[in-house]
């Protein structure tokens, strides 16, 4: 398996930061990472979260398609630690409409100016229905992934994984910690 050695995280942004592939390190150096929030997850129609397409969902609500475009699928894709948007994005599904009920609206209005979350605005008050809610098709993961004890790879606590490979806790401090959790949507470390 892979390892990854990440150093010189002086910022809360992740494309500051860097990393080398080289290590000296063995697995029980590696990362063990619980970001605050639940930040974005996708939920299918059997309500598992462990999938890379389904209902968006921002810290337990649904996000509504407002101004919602091909760099908001993208930017909300890579920040959960897939390789961008699949086959798109849509909304008006009769799909979990009783779960649905019972979520409020999290966020509307979700504008980006490229395929970074970092570069999107958003509104957390709405003029939404459901009929409005996001549903997300990401492609395959990629960048960063947390794996909680069942290996579910949509969580926000576990083991640290880039592209795959664990992550060496040499030289990682609480910037490396909040740019990575920022990195994946939440809104810092727990």
């Amino acid at each position: 398996m892979r390892k990854f050695l990440l150093s010189v995280m002086t910022h809360l942004n992740w494309s500051a930061c860097s990393y080398s592939t080289s290590h000296n390190c063995g697995h029980s150096e590696d990362v063990f990472l619980q970001c605050g929030g639940e930040g974005f997850t996708l939920m299918d129609e059997n309500l598992n979260t462990n999938t890379n397409s389904g209902l968006l969902l921002y810290y337990g609500g649904t996000v509504c398609d407002d101004s919602f475009d091909q760099n908001a699928a993208d930017a909300i894709c890579s920040a959960m630690g897939f390789s961008g948007v699949n086959s798109g994005y849509t909304s008006g599904i009769s799909v979990l409409e009783d779960f649905r009920a019972d979520r409020l609206i999290a966020l509307d209005d979700v504008t980006c100016g490229s395929s970074y979350w970092s570069a999107c605005s958003y509104s957390t008050s709405h003029n939404c229905g459901h009929s409005e809610d996001v549903f997300l098709q990401c492609g395959g993961y990629q960048g960063f992934t947390l794996m909680d004890v069942y290996q579910n790879t949509n969580a926000n606590s576990g083991l640290l994984l880039y592209y795959g490979g664990t992550v060496c806790d040499d030289s990682f401090d609480q910037n490396a910690a909040d740019a990575i959790c920022s990195a994946m949507g939440f809104s810092g470390v727990n």
